[in-house]
């Protein structure tokens, strides 16, 4: 709920957004008076309600809240104000068709709350194509349904519902029958000293309004506190506005997402006719032993975890050029610890640190044994030359090279098709540039570079000329990294390359 800069988080996963420039923001995108009727789906500390109240205004509210400590409280604060209106009930659960409507829905819905397996299956019914384990999006979607005919809803909830693979539902259902008025991004940093989870956070402004295909809405960013805000409610709005998305482009992006093209550069190559990593690639994860305590074993160069994870007797260690007869099934000798590349970002090259119980029983075990917690997927794939990009990234994303190595769940493995083997240095300079971390950023915002996303990124293959250029130069930075001696200054030549293949800098 949006009043002095504090936020409380308790059992429900809901956060108290005690910020008074927040709120009011909010409640000015409201446009509500006495005429209007309002809902609120999580009411928290009331910190809507007062505000409504502390202009001056007396619609009818009629607010809802799970916990009981809360209740009680709301119940108190407001008793003997005729025209608010406390109830008891989990809002998600509720039949709207049973339901009145309302002109006005405000709301800082729980993020990420825990539901109960009972709960999820019953809201997987409800809400059929939307993510039942981020409860913000699920509160949405049910607050949408409960608007009048052009009514309009005010929401805070974190961006991750701009672009996040799992939110395609969400969106769809948005550009399909509703109208979006704007929608402002800002930090999570606004609220000193908590930790939301979430980089970001935006309010998000939507009318119960049939859209017209070439809708367009603005999208505000650059605040540097909550203090900006009232500006936005101003003339001086242009002065935040980053651009105007369309309903239009929205429809044609992959999974619907809401990118914000802030780069022509970025805009022209998503909305181009090329190839993207996953028409040419196969993209997917790897391998988990189910117990990497017991099977996991590192050298000793590696000091993280080594209470955890014993030393790999060095002659155990398989020497073999692992490709050129994948085993699959296991090995049936001493020699059956063998390489397996895992998360870390480190650019080009990772040295084999790490090494993976690869005996036949312990195959058997990852099969068939333990096949519940392990994870023996995609195995066709191990012991092939690609592309290993981390999972999660810090500040950009990485890649390393895959030579006939095992893979493990935290890495995405790249591998062209046969038809594009030619490619694989070229791919390895790529995710390596600041071209690709500039794109995946704008295809997902966060620091999350799962499969769904990496398959989405276009990639342009350059003539023969350029092509060789970047694979030699790729070349040199691998032999570089293989020495352990890589600087930011070594990327410049590479990133100079892929700014001319993806046109950074305009014709």
């Amino acid at each position: 709920m949006a009043a002095p800069l504090k936020r409380k988080q308790d059992e429900f996963q809901a956060f108290y957004t005690n910020c008074n420039s927040i709120t009011s923001y909010m409640i000015g995108l409201l446009q509500c008076d006495d005429n209007t009727s309002i809902l609120e789906p999580c009411a928290g500390e009331g910190v809507f309600i007062d505000e409504i109240l502390d202009r001056g205004l007396s619609p009818d509210i009629e607010a809802y809240e799970l916990n009981d400590i809360s209740v009680k409280k709301l119940q108190k604060k407001y008793k003997g104000i005729s025209n608010v209106k406390i109830k008891k009930e989990d809002f998600l659960l509720l039949l709207p068709l049973f339901l009145k409507t309302f002109d006005r829905v405000i709301a800082n819905p729980p993020y990420g709350a825990y539901q109960s397996p009972e709960k999820r299956k019953q809201l997987k019914k409800d809400f059929h194509n939307i993510y039942a384990r981020e409860t913000y999006g699920l509160f949405l979607a049910r607050a949408m349904e409960m608007l009048n005919n052009l009514g309009r809803l005010v929401f805070i909830v974190p961006d991750t519902y701009l672009t996040l693979h799992m939110h395609e539902g969400l969106r769809k259902l948005i550009i399909a029958s509703y109208k979006i008025e704007s929608i402002t991004l800002f930090p999570s940093g606004f609220f000193p000293d908590v930790n939301f989870g979430y980089a970001g956070l935006s309010i998000i402004s939507i009318v119960n309004e049939a859209p017209i295909d070439n809708h367009r809405f603005p999208v505000y960013k650059g605040l540097k506190s909550p203090s900006d805000l009232p500006c936005l409610l101003t003339g001086k709005k242009k002065k935040y506005e980053v651009c105007r998305l369309s309903y239009r482009q929205i429809a044609t992006n992959p999974s619907h997402a809401f990118y914000l093209p802030l780069k022509k550069w970025i805009t022209s190559v998503i909305e181009a006719n090329v190839p993207t990593v996953g028409d040419i690639c196969s993209v997917l994860t790897g391998f988990y032993s189910g117990n990497d305590a017991k099977y996991l074993r590192r050298s000793s160069s590696v000091t993280r975890g080594k209470n955890k994870y014993a030393l790999v007797n060095e002659n155990e260690i398989c020497r073999d050029d692992l490709s050129i007869n994948p085993p699959i099934d296991g090995i049936d000798n001493h020699s059956c610890q063998v390489p397996i590349v895992k998360g870390g970002n480190r650019r080009f090259y990772k040295p084999s640190e790490w090494f993976m119980d690869w005996s036949e029983t312990a195959v058997h075990d990852y099969r068939v044994t333990n096949k519940k917690k392990a994870r023996f997927q995609n195995s066709r794939y191990y012991f092939q030359h690609g592309i290993a990009v981390p999972m999660v990234s810090s500040s950009s994303i990485t890649a390393s090279l895959m030579d006939g190595r095992l893979f493990d769940q935290s890495i995405v493995g790249i591998f062209p098709h046969h038809e594009y083997n030619y490619l694989e240095y070229y791919l390895l300079g790529f995710f390596n540039s600041k071209v690709c971390n500039e794109i995946i950023r704008t295809i997902n915002a966060s620091t999350n570079n799962s499969a769904n996303y990496i398959k989405k990124i276009p990639l342009i293959i350059p003539g023969n000329d350029i092509l060789l250029k970047v694979n030699d130069e790729t070349n040199r930075l691998l032999a570089i990294a293989k020495n352990g001696n890589m600087i930011d200054d070594d990327l410049k030549k590479l990133n100079k390359y892929f700014d001319e293949i993806y046109n950074v800098n305009g014709a």
